[in-house]
């Protein structure tokens, strides 16, 4: 999601049908969503329904797991765009947009305990889908600096695996994208 690619993730209820009756709605899911499956377990792999091209990856192993991604992109075909970076929700994968109203913004840093940072002129932001609320702060330890590192980390991985980009780099200008 921090590469901006639309990824939905498994819900409590289809957890609980798959964990509690074996229902593997999750599977209905991807087949009618045109998804990609992407799991850790092998036995889930070994289900007569498992969708075709369902995707074992190893969590344990963190440069298996930023390979596959490689793998996975270049598989779907999959073109990195900058700009897309970081407009995806980690809560639910609605897209991030920007909060330009004083209370929302109030709100937002108040929900996330965080009151003392109202009087801060922080550029902020929501998701149209759950209403998370993001703030943008080039502090080395914030969060927001963690993530952009990450995504930067990731992007850089996938340039030199060879997945194509197009389009303006933006706050990833950093990167050397010819390496």
């Amino acid at each position: 999601r921090i590469l901006g690619i639309d990824a939905a993730l498994e819900t409590d209820e289809e957890e609980k049908e798959r964990t509690g009756k074996s229902n593997m709605i999750i599977f209905d899911r991807c087949k009618s969503e045109k998804r990609t499956l992407i799991t850790t377990s092998y036995k889930l792999l070994l289900r007569k329904d498992c969708p075709p091209g369902t995707y074992l990856i190893d969590p344990k192993n963190t440069s298996k797991m930023e390979a596959a991604l490689v793998e996975l992109l270049l598989t779907h075909g999959i073109i990195l765009q900058p700009r897309k970076f970081l407009t995806r929700c980690v809560v639910c994968n609605g897209h991030i947009i920007p909060v330009y109203d004083v209370e929302e913004k109030e709100r937002i840093f108040k929900e996330h305990s965080a009151p003392d940072l109202i009087a801060q002129d922080f550029k902020v932001y929501a998701c149209d889908g759950c209403g998370q609320g993001y703030w943008w702060c080039d502090r080395p330890n914030s969060s927001a600096s963690r993530v952009k590192n990450q995504a930067a980390n990731l992007f850089t991985k996938c340039l030199r695996g060879g997945v194509p980009i197009e389009g303006e780099l933006n706050m990833f200008s950093f990167i050397n994208v010819k390496e």
